[in-house]
């Protein structure tokens, strides 16, 4: 074998051996069989090739192809290659996260219903993680209210700096009022208990006349009690007669004594007395219509007041 040959096959086998061992080192394994899954994605926000596709943090597979579909508004499918051993299930996702501080990107397998196994060349559902940097950035505003509330308190310590040195002054005096109290109490203490127990003979005092009191008002309660209970039996017995009274009226009544009664409980007066009211009214307009015929002497004879009744007639 001459030396050229053998740098040559050298050459081959270091090769070879840099090109598995790089593949290796990317997560590519030539001596194991793989499943192949795709995911599609509004924005792969910088995933590469190669890029690791993880379950719980143990790396399952890598990112073997990247293409964009302009047929579809420029969606980004994402093709993963995956351990065959490893069964992925209906309703699976694959989230596109960051793996690391520094924006290293991963695909995150959320592995469901493995009773229901995906076949190799399925479309995984794909979502986005928001990652530490959207976190960040949803708290900006609240990071800056939160400065603003430091300003502002930064602003009431230093209007407070003077406020010390009153509030010390204040307490010294108040403890001199309290002392000076204190002092005028231990001054008239003698004073004060004399008006204490001149004010205890008072109430003592006016405790033994209540109870001189009591007997008279209890004696003053009975005859007002009395004398109402006199003036509504009065008032009753005189009710009962005037009611017994209208009583004994409204019997006669219904019975039909007296005139009244006839007039309630029979006809007869009541007709005759209805009949006696129109002829004195048909009289009344005879008069009005006729007054000749009773005038004294200018009267006219009976005769010819018929006559003229015949001729109204």
């Amino acid at each position: 074998m001459t030396k050229e040959v053998k740098v040559g096959l050298f050459a081959a086998i270091s090769g070879a051996i840099l090109y598995f061992g790089f593949n290796f080192l990317k997560g590519i394994d030539f001596f194991s069989s793989t499943s192949r899954y795709y995911a599609i994605y509004e924005n792969i926000d910088g995933l590469n090739i190669s890029n690791p596709v993880i379950v719980n943090g143990y790396a399952v597979g890598r990112v073997s192809n990247i293409e964009i579909l302009q047929k579809r508004n420029n969606q980004i499918i994402v093709e993963m290659d995956v351990k065959g051993t490893l069964t992925i299930g209906k309703g699976t996702s694959a989230i596109l996260m960051n793996s690391d501080f520094l924006g290293s990107k991963s695909i995150l397998l959320d592995i469901k219903n493995i009773d229901q196994p995906l076949e190799s060349g399925d479309t995984i559902h794909g979502e986005v993680d928001l990652g530490l940097a959207a976190i960040l950035n949803r708290a900006e505003p609240l990071t800056d209210d939160i400065g603003v509330t430091i300003s502002r308190l930064n602003g009431i310590l230093k209007g407070m700096q003077g406020t010390g040195q009153e509030v010390k002054v204040t307490l010294e005096n108040l403890n001199k009022t309290v002392v000076n109290v204190n002092n005028l109490v231990v001054q008239n203490n003698v004073k004060l208990k004399r008006s204490f127990d001149n004010l205890n003979l008072l109430m003592n005092n006016v405790n033994q006349k209540v109870d001189l009191l009591g007997p008279l008002l209890v004696n003053a309660d009975s005859t007002l009690q009395k004398v109402n209970n006199l003036e509504l039996e009065e008032t009753l017995s005189s009710l009962n007669l005037v009611l017994a009274g209208l009583q004994t009226t409204m019997d006669d009544i219904n019975s039909g004594k007296g005139t009244l009664g006839k007039i309630i409980n029979e006809d007869s007066l009541y007709t005759n007395l209805n009949q006696a009211i129109l002829d004195l009214d048909q009289l009344l307009i005879h008069i009005d219509e006729n007054p000749k015929h009773f005038l004294g002497p200018l009267a006219k004879s009976s005769k010819k007041i018929a006559r003229d009744r015949e001729e109204n007639d």
